[in-house]
């Protein structure tokens, strides 16, 4: 059986793939279909890439001594107890039961919560729980009492947006491409949904949820024979209507018929193996129409975009490549880039007439013996 394997295997194999995605996700088996022979295009890399990472920094640190987690079988009962609705508290004293080795109650605890922590960060794609030297995930994590459910925890976190839209349209050219583009900042992929559209490092860099493919996973399924029956899946954890809205923000800032913002993904693909390479799903999202474009239309992440237009509408360029490419302003451009030339043009003329005079100056003392 291929989740009795090691959770930190690397890489997991195709077959293993399939056997977590369908045990993760029951109620859906097209994810496992999905899971193709090719490592290069299956829809799952992203997320596999950040399941192995995760297990490792979890599980191989010490020996283990901070998870209960060792196969990937490990990790379904605690998913079950997640989705029922269970306390932090009764699933720590559930995993602590599990350990044999002789350890501290301390030691168990401790060990429980990594478990949990783990499992969270792999079927919900959130950070949980303090910071520790062994999680270097980002700068979000959602705080956790032992009383609380995680679906608690989710709901306290994702909150409405308190900004008024005012009737705010995102353009056209509104794009992750762009952002990076005209106002210099850079983008960072994250597998933390808290840190989804959050400015770091005195707003230089923007991090940005690439996992589509799970995102599209976790939204709810009609069934074929029953329309009137929508089947349960960890969405339900998540507030209302989040996840689609997540979705909407990735079809926002990377649009299916824009060239370069394609071009830009399929570039990211390219880096070294330890660099996170973006979700593949990114590249087939749904094109948004002129009203769907409406920050109205956001409740979670109305905040961080409005925010973020207001950047973009208002650039400070800090370099020569972001006044080229930022064309939006034709005029303004055309009068910058002019202004430009002429100073270019007079400077070279002045210096050609500098060398000329320092010349003739050198041939009045030195003149040329006939």
């Amino acid at each position: 059986m291929a989740l009795s394997e090691k959770a930190n295997e690397d890489p997991v194999q195709t077959h293993c793939k399939r056997e977590i995605l369908g045990a993760f996700w029951p109620q859906n088996t097209s994810s496992a279909l999905a899971v193709r022979e090719s490592r290069e295009h299956c829809p799952w890399n992203a997320y596999f890439q950040h399941y192995t990472a995760e297990c490792r920094k979890t599980i191989e640190p010490d020996g283990g001594k901070h998870a209960t987690v060792r196969q990937h079988q490990d990790i379904i009962p605690i998913i079950r107890q997640l989705e029922e609705g269970r306390t932090k508290e009764t699933i720590k004293l559930s995993l602590a039961a599990l350990v044999t080795q002789k350890r501290s109650e301390t030691d168990k605890q401790h060990m429980a919560e990594g478990s949990i922590r783990l499992a969270v960060r792999l079927f919900l794609m959130v950070d949980v729980g303090a910071p520790s030297k062994y999680r270097t995930w980002g700068p979000s994590f959602l705080p956790w009492s032992d009383e609380q459910t995680v679906k608690a925890v989710l709901t306290n976190h994702f909150v409405i947006s308190s900004t008024e839209s005012q009737d705010t349209v995102f353009k056209e050219e509104f794009t992750a491409f762009n952002l990076q583009r005209f106002t210099g900042l850079e983008i960072q992929w994250t597998n933390n949904l808290a840190d989804h559209l959050r400015l770091i490092d005195n707003d230089r860099r923007l991090y940005i949820f690439h996992h589509a493919t799970f995102l599209q996973h976790q939204t709810r399924h009609v069934s074929k024979y029953h329309p009137t029956y929508v089947t349960n899946c960890s969405s339900d954890l998540f507030p209302d209507n989040f996840i689609n809205e997540t979705l909407r923000t990735l079809d926002l800032l990377f649009p299916r018929q824009d060239a370069e913002s394609q071009r830009w993904l399929r570039s990211q693909q390219s880096h070294g193996e330890d660099a996170v390479h973006p979700d593949l799903a990114l590249l087939d999202r749904n094109t948004m129409f002129s009203t769907d474009r409406r920050a109205a239309n956001f409740v979670y992440w109305r905040d961080e975009l409005v925010s973020l237009k207001e950047r973009f509408d208002l650039p400070k360029p800090t370099s020569i490549s972001q006044f080229w490419y930022d064309r939006r302003n034709r005029t303004q451009w055309y009068t910058f880039w002019i202004a430009v030339t002429v100073l270019c043009l007079t400077v070279f003329f002045g210096l050609v007439q500098s060398i000329e005079g320092a010349l003739q100056v050198y041939k009045a003392y030195h003149p040329v013996p006939n």
